[in-house]
């Protein structure tokens, strides 16, 4: 029967820091790299996710960003060629929407102005059914001045 080996977090991060540390390197080098052989406007909206097999992965924040830089990519790809003798043979785009922080919506209490109490209380005294007059003036009473 095989034992199963436990490792703690810190232990697998350890065992893979060193590759996984310099892959995130250049990775960024290569976005910096990117980002200079883009226009500035392209470039303020293009994220480079990945370098994989010859396949060049890059963001951008919505598909009409998406769609300038598919025009822009096989310039893009014949500059990192020349520049950097980077053997890339497709660049694949990803629509990844930038993350927009929502404030939680507090509801306010409902208030009822003085008109609608008066009226309330008017309309209880004339209803003969006492349940429905007894909630109509409890109602009336819960009134806030605007």
């Amino acid at each position: 029967m095989r034992h199963k080996t436990i490792y703690s977090c810190s232990q697998i991060l350890e065992q893979a820091g060193l590759p996984v540390l310099e892959r995130a390197r250049k990775l960024s080098r290569l976005e910096k790299a990117v980002r200079q052989l883009l226009p500035a406007e392209l470039a303020a909206h293009c994220k480079v996710l990945n370098l994989k097999n010859e396949i060049l992965v890059l963001a951008t924040p919505s598909p009409a960003w998406s769609g300038r830089l598919r025009f822009a990519s096989a310039d893009l790809m014949q500059q990192l060629q020349r520049r950097y003798a980077l053997e890339i043979r497709q660049v694949e785009l990803k629509v990844q929407p930038e993350a927009v922080e929502s404030e939680a919506v507090i509801p306010s209490p409902p208030t009822l102005s003085l008109r609608s109490a008066t009226l309330l209380a008017q309309t209880a005294t004339s209803v003969s059914h006492p349940p429905l007059q007894e909630a109509l003036l409890r109602l009336a009473a819960k009134t806030r001045e605007i």
